[in-house]
Order: C-alpha cells, then structure tokens, then sequence
C-alpha cells in the first residue's frame, strides 16, 4: 500500500487497552480508527470487524493489552532538540526533528522562536510556515509559532542576547508580524499603553508576561486588559516577595491567568511545583518542555541565543552557570512527575489544556469525532510503545499486526 493512499477507507483498531483521558478515571476499551479520525471506542470489539476489514485498503491492529492509552502529548514551546534550533536551523534538520517527536509521545507543538533580528525572526518564520504548509505524515502537526521575544526586558531577558531586545509596540511588531504566530512573550511593563497587548488580542494572538520585571501594579493593569497568560511561571521574572507579589503572586492567586509551567524538577523545585498545582485550577497550567538543541543530541555544546550553552545534568546552562533552558521532553516530564500529580491530571497539563489554550477542539482528548492523535504506553517503566498521528502509525516500538 502506497503511503499516499492511506485515507478515509484506512482503519487502525486498538485493541484491549487503557483508555486514559486528561482528568479522569482509567476505562478498559477498543478504539476504532478511520482515516485520521476516532469512529468509535466500545468495551467490546465491534461485531462488523472481519466484514470492515474485508473491504478496507488498509487494516492495522494494535494489540494494547495492558497498555495505557492517551491522547497525543501538546508542546506550546519549545525551542528544539535532537540537534535541530528553531532559531537557526534549515528545513530539513527542522523536518527530521517534527520527526523524531513521535518517539517523545508529542503529536503537536509550537515552534518557539527566541529574540533575534527581526529580518532572521521573518526569515525562520516563513520557512516553518512553508513547512507546516507541506509536513510530511510522520511528523509531529506544527499548531503555529511561539515567539519568547524580542519584547522582553533587558535585565531579565536570561539567555536572549541584551541588544536584540526590542521595546513592546505596535510599529515593532509589525516588522515581524504574521498569521501563524499564537503566542508572544512581551514585559507588559514596557507596552506603553498596554498598545500591543490590546492588539495582539485583536488579532488572536496570546499575549504571554514573561521575562518582565512588572510589579503587581503594572501586571494587575495587564490582566485588565486582557493579558491572561504567563510564560514559564517563576523563571525570567520579578522573583516573588512577600511584600511585593509581582507577576508570580497575582498569577498563583487570579484563577483566569494560565500559566507555563517547566516541570523537570530543576527550572521549579518540586515542592514549588506542588505549591503552585495546589493553588491553580487544573485548566488553568500548561506544561512545557522549553527543550533546547542539545537535548536527544550528541553535542555537549552549542550556540543558543548568541551564547554558549553546556550540557549540564538534566539541563542547558550558559558560560556563567546560568540556566539556559531544559534538556527534557514532555514524555520525561510525565514519568518525573507519574507520583505527583498522577497521570489524569498531568494529561491535563500536558495535553487538554494546551489544545484548549491554542483553540484546537479536536485535539488533546480521546473521543468520537477527535482527531487520532493518540500514544501507547507500556506500564513497566512508562515507555512508549505506539504513537499515532492524524490516524496513522508513525512510531512503533514493536511490528505492526495486520487483521
């Protein structure tokens, strides 16, 4: 069978396995695949089986008995890995990478753009929006583009490079504008006015506040305006005190502000980590990966932002010590954190909300009428065995049985 004839006439059945959807209970279930959509989940094996088999192009079975079965892993930023820089990369290194994410378990993302000229922002934008235009079945969906600067503040802009930040306006962004950016983190401190908030919000766009120094005045005046969103809680921002909460406090206690949320037990200790799903409602926190070129590759160094970064442990540091960014993904981040806060509700974070935050209703949740994004997981060690992408098979870790 021609990879080109895989469509509406193509079925994948999974057999026996562990429904287990973002924030509820577990539920033993098939679940019957057409095309790239969910048609049916039933406690028994449809009677029509054989019959639909007979007729269709092409029939995979997936035995998942004693498998656990979730939606597709949603990563709104991320900056790269397995040697690929969204920053810098060229097609194909970026290609290979939406590739190698099916083995992470993640079936979408936001590719993540960091402070740069404009003319190399616009350049990087136009050849991820020629990609997503063209992406090749196996890989990860690129869901639209996630850019942390150039609006940032210059004292905490972390390993974004000082003279490439650029103030919070109107006139500035439309030097990088366009229809494919969802996100953008700016210091709402620095938007005179708020002017770019109130027009990014117009235009669809997710004003983020991070790497800010806004007090709880400026980010109390942001939230009125309709910024609801905050870019890698806790990290590149006015540190929380108990005299001046800033942005960390105001965000923690207003439950419409959506927050980031690096779970790799090192951007957040995991007590910190607790605190805050503690005190936020289960829709209102995103977890990312925030994963840099050096993670899943082989080199120990790297040029990220006009820095050196280092491999170091489980993160990316710069020449200082600096964190510079994680080395995990989000498949890593599950398994760190299966304990607390469990898997229902970290599917939330990593997979429901984010789809929800981005507009995808199809997305994040395994349902009739959902799209087949879907991942399989072994128990012993919570590795993954299948991962599915608009209905087809694109990582396996075992052979394939056809009915």
């Amino acid at each position: 069978m021609s990879e080109k004839n895989f469509g509406k006439n193509s079925y994948t059945l999974i057999r026996d396995g562990i429904v287990q959807n973002p924030g509820e209970l577990e539920q033993k279930k098939h679940i019957l695949i057409r095309g790239d959509e969910i048609i049916d989940i039933t406690e028994e094996v449809p009677s029509d089986i054989e019959n639909l088999s007979n007729i269709a192009e092409k029939f995979d079975i997936i035995d998942a008995e004693g498998c656990i079965i979730t939606p597709g892993l949603i990563d709104q930023h991320i900056h790269g890995g397995y040697g690929c820089d969204f920053n810098s990369s060229d097609s194909e290194t970026i290609i290979k990478f939406l590739s190698n994410l099916s083995k992470q378990g993640i079936t979408a993302i936001c590719p993540t753009i960091i402070t740069d000229t404009p003319e190399k922002i616009q350049e990087q934008i136009a050849k991820i929006t020629e990609i997503k235009n063209s992406l090749p079945e196996n890989c990860a969906k690129i869901l639209g583009l996630n850019l942390e600067g150039p609006f940032i503040s210059p004292e905490y802009r972390g390993a974004h490079a000082k003279e490439l930040t650029l103030e919070p306006s109107i006139e500035n962004y439309k030097k990088i504008e366009s229809d494919e950016i969802r996100i953008i983190t700016l210091a709402p401190e620095l938007d005179k006015g708020l002017k770019l908030t109130e027009y990014l919000l117009k235009k669809g766009v997710i004003p983020s506040a991070g790497h800010s120094g806004a007090d709880e005045n400026q980010i109390t005046e942001a939230f009125k305006s309709g910024l609801s969103h905050i870019t890698h809680l806790f990290n590149a921002m006015r540190p929380l005190h108990h005299r001046e909460p800033g942005i960390v406090g105001k965000s923690l206690i207003d439950d419409k502000v959506r927050v980031e949320v690096i779970a790799d037990h090192h951007h957040l200790h995991p007590e910190i980590l607790e605190m805050v799903l503690r005190m936020k409602p289960e829709n209102s926190v995103v977890f990312i990966s925030d994963s840099l070129p050096l993670n899943q590759s082989d080199l120990e160094s790297t040029i990220f932002g006009g820095q050196k970064i280092f491999k170091h442990n489980e993160i990316a540091v710069n020449e200082e010590g600096n964190f510079a960014g994680s080395l995990m993904f989000l498949d890593s981040i599950i398994r760190k954190n299966l304990n607390f806060p469990g898997l229902a509700k970290l599917l939330k974070y990593c997979s429901k909300n984010p789809a929800e935050n981005l507009g995808m209703e199809n997305l994040g949740y395994i349902a009739r009428q959902k799209t087949a994004d879907i991942v399989i997981w072994e128990k012993q060690g919570f590795k993954i065995k299948n991962t599915i992408i608009n209905g087809k098979i694109v990582h396996s870790s075992s052979a394939q049985v056809g009915y």
